[in-house]
């Protein structure tokens, strides 16, 4: 039976913020990425400095989601955003890319945790990396079924564990000799393109912030928390990664560092000797399987704004007195087993690149057409320089969005293809259907 209230508890506070930004984008990639980076660059300098602009364009990027979230806190997130910036049937296109994004994400996640955990052994060579990630998917939406408090207390103590770890990794690596300096390659650059590749890499590396936004209607306070969350979140990632590739290139010098594949795993085998590649596999289902974590409950979110918005079955906006979408929660990791079963996730997991951006855009746009469209809607927190900002976000993002394009063409095509067909198949079949009264995005009181 779904609850009269039919609304998510405010249960959330900044700890919770943090941890979905830090558990968001913190993965393997940091691990991975350095060796890539260090192609681009044998300056020590110049590799820091593209990790710190790095961070610069998340933290642009994030200022629209920051205003519109302050001001529509909604469990659609970008959804609610582009829905009342564009109306109906965009806010339709976008609930049917996201959600299908999500989704196939969490398969993908999920199949690289059973891969993880097929290396340690688990199974004994009888299960393989397919039905591993099946099982994962199983336990963590059981995990995220056991209340809003509950499951906002596992992913603090998930990202706060992948802090720890890495911030141990440097440490680690801090203890052992540093590499000679007469080792270090001097101080040139690969050239534009390779700086560029170095780039990419590294937003990449820094996405997955976004995700924070989907749980503002849960939050204490969105109007201040989300801000500081999603800022002070970027931040701290950007710390860590600085201090992961100082710790590295204490270790392995430029040119050294160039070719490895796994660079942390190179760095710290020196130490851990043939463990290493056991200790960062640990790690690696710790770090994924956190992430799958959160992408479970992320989609399960969306599946419950998008039926309480109608676009979806209505039976699926029921929220349990735990705070829980139950319903949606599991409707999402059904579909998301769907994707994990048939292997479809592989070349939807490919299309994602670009598709995500378009959701980036399509959010700085709504910011832009709300600013002119409803001048008067309560923002609790307000970008500072917002047209020129917003501009810049646009522009970095419209370029990101161009190379994605070039670099696939096919997948990035094909993903537009699939949401067109989609959402082609939606209005013909579903129809339009009726927006209920509770979607109206909810605005929070500036605090006394």
């Amino acid at each position: 039976m779904i609850p009269k209230n039919n609304g998510l508890l405010r249960v959330f506070g900044l700890a919770f913020g943090l941890a979905a930004v830090v558990g968001s984008i913190v993965g393997q990639g940091i691990l991975r990425s350095p060796g890539i980076v260090a192609e681009a660059s044998e300056s020590p300098a110049v590799i820091l400095g593209l990790w710190l602009l790095g961070a610069v364009v998340a933290l642009i990027s994030a200022v629209p989601y920051a205003e519109l979230a302050a001001a529509i806190p909604n469990a659609g997130g970008p959804i609610a955003y582009i829905e009342r910036a564009f109306g109906r049937r965009w806010g339709i296109v976008m609930a049917l890319l996201i959600i299908v994004m999500y989704c196939s994400t969490t398969a993908m996640l999920c199949f690289v945790v059973g891969e993880f955990l097929v290396r340690l052994g688990v199974g004994e060579g009888s299960m393989g990396p397919g039905l591993l990630g099946l099982l994962t998917l199983i336990v963590l939406t059981v995990a995220n079924s056991a209340g809003a408090r509950t499951t906002g207390a596992l992913q603090v103590v998930l990202s706060s564990a992948k802090g720890v770890v890495l911030i141990g990794l440097v440490v680690v690596l801090f203890a052992q000799p540093g590499a000679s300096p007469a080792a270090s390659a001097p101080d040139v650059s690969a050239g534009w393109v390779a700086l560029g590749v170095a780039m990419l890499v590294i937003v990449g590396t820094y996405n997955g912030w976004g995700d924070l936004v989907i749980y503002s209607e849960e939050m204490t306070d969105p109007g201040r928390m989300v801000p500081r969350a999603l800022f002070g979140g970027i931040a701290g990632v950007a710390v860590l990664y600085l201090l992961v590739n100082l710790a590295i290139l204490h270790v392995l010098p430029p040119a050294e560092l160039a070719g490895s594949e796994f660079a942390a795993a190179d760095a710290a085998g020196k130490l851990f000797g043939a463990d290493a590649d056991t200790v960062f596999t640990a790690f690696g289902v710790l770090s994924v399987g956190a992430l799958t974590s959160l992408g479970v409950m992320t989609t399960g979110r969306l599946v419950f704004a998008a039926a309480r918005d109608g676009i979806l079955p209505r039976g699926l906006s029921g929220v349990d007195r735990r705070g829980t979408p139950l319903a949606a929660v599991w409707a999402a990791s059904a579909f998301a087993a769907l994707f994990l079963l048939s292997g479809t996730y592989m070349a939807l997991s490919s299309t994602t690149v670009s598709l995500g951006q378009a959701v980036y855009l399509s959010v700085m746009a709504s910011a832009v057409a709300l600013r002119f469209r409803e001048p008067d809607l309560l923002r609790p927190w307000r970008a500072p320089a917002f047209g020129l900002v917003v501009a810049v976000a646009i522009t970095i993002n419209a370029a990101l969005l161009i190379v994605f394009v070039m670099q696939d063409p096919y997948y990035a095509l094909l993903g537009f293809a699939l949401v067109a067909a989609l959402a082609g198949g939606y209005f013909l079949f579903a129809g339009m259907g009726r927006k209920p009264a509770t979607t109206e995005p909810l605005e929070w009181p500036l605090p006394n």
